[in-house]
């Protein structure tokens, strides 16, 4: 919001002040927590109608408003940045658990470009840069701090090639119940999980969680000694 007149500007403020939007520290204005939540609110409501190929559904299954709001932007720069050569984007770990703690987790991303893809390391780190300063990065950046958090999480990438992504990975495993698809051209990732989980059926493998919420997998429960394992997914 630009106000060019003053006495419109003082007005604009009084009104912010009314509605609990903003706070006045003698000549300094901050934004109150509501403040921030009326952003995040505005902002999801306006992306769910240009990011026509965000997945609501989806995204539904990321708690915070804010890392919704943020992850969208980033995955707006990646495509900016790589197009038609980026196939998936996948949101995994303790992001799309109950066992995230800002402050002490990360947010950790798989993306997945075509084959042909060049110079990726360098531009991989364009276009977080050109995240680092999005409005969405740096409003979310700042209200962690306020809310006595170091900023916002550190972001954990994994890449893949779509050739390797074909071959099972050990961190699938975990993604097959917990996941949130950010980006999936032609769902290619969704089809790797749908196979994966079918091969886990027939392999009859188990999971089995401790009381301390430590878990582990049994791929093959009857599994011979010196029997081999293998995983395809095509």
């Amino acid at each position: 919001m630009v106000v060019a007149n003053t006495r419109t500007l003082s007005r604009r403020l009084k009104e912010l002040q009314a509605d609990g939007l903003i706070l006045k520290a003698e000549a300094q204005y901050s934004i109150t927590e509501e403040g921030f939540d009326t952003i995040f609110k505005i902002a999801e409501f306006e992306g769910k109608t240009k990011l026509k190929w965000a997945d609501d559904k989806e995204l539904g299954k990321i708690r915070a408003r804010w890392m919704r709001i943020s992850l969208n932007r980033l995955i707006e720069v990646f495509l900016e940045e790589f197009g038609d050569e980026l196939i998936s984007i996948v949101l995994y770990g303790s992001a799309v658990k109950d066992t995230f703690q800002l402050g002490r987790s990360d947010i950790d991303l798989l993306y997945i470009l075509g084959d042909d893809a060049t110079n990726i390391w360098q531009r991989e780190e364009d276009a977080f840069k050109r995240f680092q300063v999005t409005w969405e990065y740096r409003t979310c950046d700042y209200w962690l701090k306020t809310q006595g958090f170091y900023g916002y999480p550190e972001v954990t990438i994994a890449l893949l090639q779509k050739r390797y992504a074909r071959d099972y990975q050990p961190t699938y495993i975990d993604m097959v119940l917990h996941r949130v698809v950010l980006y999936d051209r032609e769902e290619f990732f969704q089809k790797l999980m749908k196979k994966l989980q079918e091969v886990l059926k027939d392999l009859g493998t188990m999971r089995v969680e401790y009381a301390d919420g430590a878990y582990c997998w049994f791929l093959k429960p009857d599994m011979a000694p010196g029997e081999l394992i293998e995983i395809g997914l095509e």
